[in-house]
């Protein structure tokens, strides 16, 4: 099965409370759980699914048994396998669930920049502002007038490069430590979406 994970960086924890642990502390864009291999192994994926930072990641679950496959699914399991594993159920389910897993990657990781772009509120004021960081669900910016933030507003923005492609959004607060915002991507045109989802996919490529 060691070919099933070949080029994966695997993370391993062999009882529930060290995997509770480093669930809280860092990301991970999928688990494997071996449900009734440990003690307590059930609430791991509780663990998960109440995470901040993993609430979204896929869940592969291994049982014997003493969990059934529709406890696993209820308690938030993406994939279930029986035991003894077969290999190839499980290639077959990791290669199902990359895209997922690279779509929570993008939501998730944050691309450091420094990016000129403008905020417009809703009465039409305009703040200049600079990004400091994107992911596929929202970026950070500071602005550079000093302003509260209240509700959504319209971020407009230019991907660098040769297209220099033009981004509007609208974006609403769910951090601030004035003057730098946290701003949840609310909606964007289809064009706007588009680019932004190939410019950090060519991010992570690079």
């Amino acid at each position: 099965m060691a070919e099933v994970f070949a080029g994966v960086d695997l993370r391993l924890r062999e009882d529930a409370k060290s995997a509770l642990d480093i669930i809280t502390k860092s990301h991970f864009d999928g688990f494997i759980i071996d449900c009734d291999g440990m003690e307590e192994g059930k609430s791991i994926i509780a663990g998960i699914r109440s995470s901040r930072a993993n609430h979204q990641s896929v869940i592969f679950t291994i049982v014997d048994g003493t969990t059934s496959v529709a406890t696993a699914i209820e308690l938030g399991a993406n994939f279930v396998l029986s035991k003894p594993v077969q290999a190839n159920r499980l290639e077959a389910y990791l290669r199902s669930s990359i895209q997922k897993m690279e779509a929570e990657h993008r939501r998730y990781f944050r691309y450091q920049l420094t990016l000129e772009a403008e905020v417009i509120l809703r009465d039409g004021a305009t703040i200049p502002a600079q990004i400091l960081n994107v992911s596929d669900g929202g970026f950070a910016m500071r602005l550079l007038d000093r302003a509260h933030l209240h509700g959504a507003v319209t971020i407009w923005f230019i991907i660098p490069g040769a297209k220099r492609t033009v981004i509007t959004a609208s974006a609403a607060p769910c951090w601030s430590t004035e003057p730098i915002f946290g701003m949840k991507i609310v909606s964007m045109d289809d064009d706007s979406r588009s680019a932004y989802e190939q410019w950090l996919y060519s991010m992570a490529l690079s």
